[in-house]
């Protein structure tokens, strides 16, 4: 695996905090991968989300979780928002010290966003 960055997603400056909704809280307590390269299949283009958008969602991905743990290889999902601000769900796969292979990219449904609350 590929990683160039790792990020905490936790806001913690008094400018950010004043701004939050007091009962709000994160989707999950995670943290941020940024993967050096990837490769997109054709599958991931399936439901319309551009070349730019997926790139544009994993480098400015805002959670990321390890699924799927019956699989051989290592899904990952990458929540980001594409390059009009719209959050979308990226599922990658990782094999052997490749880069990230991207085989799906959608709209982010409520599915997705329950699966994350229930990871935290």
């Amino acid at each position: 695996m590929l990683i160039s960055h790792i990020y905490v997603c936790h806001a913690t400056s008094a400018e950010s905090a004043k701004h939050r909704n007091p009962k709000s809280k994160p989707l999950a307590p995670s943290f941020v991968l940024r993967y050096a390269g990837l490769e997109i299949h054709e599958t991931a283009h399936k439901h319309g989300v551009s070349t730019l958008d997926i790139h544009h969602a994993c480098a400015q991905s805002i959670a990321n979780f390890e699924i799927d743990h019956e699989s051989f290889e290592t899904k990952i999902l990458i929540v980001g928002p594409d390059s009009a601000g719209n959050l979308l769900e990226v599922i990658g796969l990782e094999i052997d010290n490749k880069p990230l292979l991207i085989i799906h990219a959608m709209k982010l449904r409520k599915s997705i966003i329950r699966l994350i609350e229930g990871l935290s």
